[in-house]
C-alpha cells in the first residue's frame, strides 16, 4: 500500500464524520469575525474614500508580506523538526521568528535613514506639488521632439497630435497619484497593521478553513469548499510570485537602463523602481518622476527608455507570468487592469488581477459542484428505479467522501 507525504493534509478531513458542537461553536464564532471584519471594509469603501483607501491598501499589502514570508516559515517549522523529535514548530513560532530575522536586518537601516524617511514624510505636502509641477513641465517641453527631424508637415502634426494625447494622459495619471500621495503620511499608521494581520493570515487560515467547511450540510459541498479555499490560496500564493518576479525583471532592467544613461546612483533608482513594482501605476509613475528629476538635462531619453520598457512590461513579460501561475489569458489580465484603473484608480490596478482570478476559480468550482450534483442526482434515480426505491433513500458515493 503507497503512503501519501508527510506534508500531504488532503484528506485530513473526514467529511462524512459527524460534527461536534464545539467545532459548530469555532465555525460560527469564525464567520462571524469574518463578516464582522467584512461589513467594516463596506463600510469604509462605501462613506469615507481616505479610510478605503487605507483599509484596501492594508489588504492588498497583507497578502503580499503572508505569501512572501509563508514559504521560509514552512521552510524554518521543518527544518526544525529534527531537533524537536520530529515534531515541527509551531506556524506562529515559526513566523515570529521570521519577523525577528527581518527586524534585526532592517533595523540599521532604520537606524540610519529613520529620521530622514520621517523628515521626507513631513515635507511631502510641499515636495510632492513641486516635484509634480516640475515633471510636468519637462513632459509638455518634451512634446516637441518631433520639431528636431525634418519630417513632413502632415507627419508632425500627426506625431504632434499622438504625443500630446500621451503626455496630456500621463499628467492626469501624475496630478491625480500626487494628490493621493500628498495624504500618504495619514496612512502610514495603517501600514502598522500590515504584519498583524499577515501573522493572522499565516497563523489562523488552516483552522478557518477546517472549521467552517466541516459545518456545511453535505460531504460533497464540505469538500468541495475546502478544494475551492485551497484553489484560492494556491491561486493568490501564484499572484504574489508573479508581482515578486515581475519586480526583480523591472529592477534590473532599470538598473541596466539607468546606468547606461548615465543617471547618478543608477543602483539605488532600480531598487526603489523594482520594490514599487509591487504597487502597479502607481510605482512606474513615481519611478519617472523621480528618474527625470535627478536628471533634468535627460528628460527625453529617460521618458523613451522608461515608455519602451512599460509598453514591452504591461503586454508581453506581465501577462505571460500572470497566464503562467493563474492560468489566465494575456488578454483577460489586460483588460482587467484597465477596467480596474478606470473603476477603482490605483486601489483598483492592485486588485483587479486578483478579482478576475477568483471569479476564474469560483465559477469553475460552482460549475464542477453543479455537475456532479446532477450526474449523481440522476445515478440516484436510476438506481432507485431499478431497486423500486426513492431516491432519497439511495446511498451515493458523495455521501462517503472523506
Amino acid at each position: 500500500m503507497r503512503s501519501r507525504p508527510a506534508n500531504d493534509t488532503r484528506h485530513d478531513s473526514p467529511w462524512a464524520e459527524p460534527v461536534s458542537t464545539v467545532e459548530r461553536w469555532r465555525a460560527a464564532a469564525s464567520l462571524a469575525s469574518a463578516a464582522l471584519l467584512l461589513t467594516l471594509v463596506v463600510l469604509a469603501i462605501a462613506f469615507d474614500h481616505f479610510a478605503a483607501t487605507g483599509v484596501l491598501l492594508v489588504a492588498f499589502l497583507s497578502f503580499i508580506v503572508a505569501y512572501l514570508i509563508g514559504p521560509a516559515a514552512e521552510w524554518l517549522r521543518h527544518a526544525a523538526a529534527p531537533s524537536r523529535r520530529g515534531r515541527p514548530l509551531s506556524r506562529g513560532l515559526a513566523t515570529l521568528v521570521v519577523y525577528g530575522i527581518i527586524a534585526t536586518a532592517t533595523f540599521p537601516v532604520w537606524a540610519f535613514g529613520g529620521p530622514r524617511f520621517n523628515a521626507a514624510l513631513g515635507r511631502m505636502r510641499v515636495l510632492v506639488p513641486e516635484h509634480t509641477t516640475r515633471f510636468v513641465e519637462q513632459l509638455r517641453a518634451s512634446e516637441r521632439w518631433h520639431e528636431t527631424f525634418a519630417f513632413p508637415v502632415t507627419v508632425n502634426e500627426s506625431l504632434s497630435a499622438v504625443t500630446r494625447y500621451a503626455t496630456r494622459s500621463l499628467e492626469g495619471e501624475v496630478r491625480e497619484l500626487a494628490a493621493e500621495l500628498v495624504n500618504i503620511r495619514g496612512l502610514v499608521p495603517w501600514l502598522s497593521l500590515v504584519p498583524v494581520m499577515a501573522f493572522l493570515m499565516l497563523t489562523r487560515w488552516r483552522r478557518f478553513r477546517r472549521s467552517t467547511t466541516r459545518v456545511l450540510p453535505t460531504p460533497h459541498l464540505r469538500w468541495r469548499t475546502d478544494e475551492f479555499l485551497r484553489n484560492l490560496n494556491t491561486l493568490l500564493a501564484a499572484y504574489t510570485r508573479a508581482q515578486a518576479m515581475s519586480a526583480i525583471i523591472i529592477g534590473a532592467s532599470c538598473w541596466l537602463g539607468f546606468a547606461a544613461l548615465g543617471l547618478p546612483y543608477p543602483g539605488t533608482l532600480a531598487l526603489t523602481a523594482g520594490l514599487l513594482e509591487m504597487v502597479p501605476l502607481a510605482g512606474p509613475i513615481v519611478t519617472a518622476v523621480v528618474a527625470t528629476s535627478m536628471a533634468p538635462d535627460r528628460v527625453l531619453p529617460i521618458l523613451g527608455f522608461l515608455a519602451a520598457l512599460r509598453v514591452f512590461q504591461d503586454y508581453a513579460i506581465y501577462p505571460r507570468l500572470i497566464s503562467r501561475t493563474m492560468h489566465l489569458h494575456p488578454l483577460a489580465v489586460v483588460v482587467a487592469i484597465w477596467l480596474g484603473a478606470g473603476f477603482g484608480g490605483l486601489v483598483g490596478v492592485c486588485l483587479a488581477v486578483p478579482l478576475v482570478g477568483m471569479l476564474q476559480v469560483t465559477h469553475r468550482h460552482w460549475r464542477e459542484y453543479q455537475d456532479i450534483e446532477t450526474l449523481v442526482a440522476d445515478a440516484g434515480a436510476h438506481r432507485a428505479a431499478a431497486h423500486g426505491k426513492s431516491a432519497d433513500e439511495i446511498d451515493t458515493p458523495l455521501d462517503k467522501v472523506g
